[in-house]
């Protein structure tokens, strides 16, 4: 979405101008853009819930969103959080996950989980398994150790089945990163196993 946010912040002001609501037609040609690209707008900001879109027979009207995207409220956690269909496509990432995985939100929604988480978590083949009974209705949750070039992360992750508002089934995956923690807590065992054998030896004395 990054990459289109001029033709995106001209749609919020013509659309915040025209409270009766526009259709595609209606904004292309306002805005001077052609209506395929306007569509591809609308749908982005459909997803990450900055307008609202209500049919009136064969024509869709939008409308600047009424609610807060549910997006922003997202992005005020430190979890990685990614949403997807039941084709297992990206349709929501919150900040906390792109800047994780320094990929612009343009280049992964509409993107499969296969073409890209898959990719970056090749190894946990877990994740896959967990994915595909999320759509079946079940949950997982699961922590795994990740490699990322020479950084190593302690992660626990969940998938849980999602369904959203207009009836579809997907999931989202939540990952929370434990890695300050296991560090912390491998450097207190190892400090009270150090403590301990230093008291059997004082001991043997």
């Amino acid at each position: 979405m990054d990459g289109y946010q001029h033709e995106i912040s001209l749609i919020k002001k013509i659309l915040t101008e025209n409270s009766k609501g526009m259709t595609v037609t209606d904004i292309s040609r306002k805005i001077k853009i052609n209506r395929n690209s306007v569509a591809k707008y609308l749908d982005i900001m459909r997803i990450s819930g900055q307008v609202e879109m209500i049919t009136f027979g064969p024509a869709k009207v939008f409308f600047p969103s009424r609610r807060v995207p549910i997006l922003n409220m997202l992005n005020y956690t430190s979890d990685y959080i990614l949403v997807f269909d039941a084709n297992l496509r990206i349709t929501m990432a919150n900040d906390s996950f792109l800047n994780f995985m320094k990929i612009p939100r343009n280049e992964i929604l509409g993107q499969t989980i296969n073409d890209t988480i898959l990719k970056v978590f090749k190894d946990h083949t877990e994740l896959l398994v967990g994915i595909k009974e999320a759509l079946e209705g079940k949950k997982l949750t699961q922590e795994i150790e990740f490699q990322n070039n020479k950084e190593h992360f302690f992660f626990k992750v969940r998938i849980v089945p999602t369904t959203f508002e207009d009836g579809r089934h997907g999931g989202t995956i939540v990952i929370k990163n434990n890695t300050y923690h296991k560090i912390a807590e491998n450097a207190l065992r190892e400090s009270e196993e150090n403590f301990r054998n230093l008291l059997k030896k004082i001991n043997k004395k």
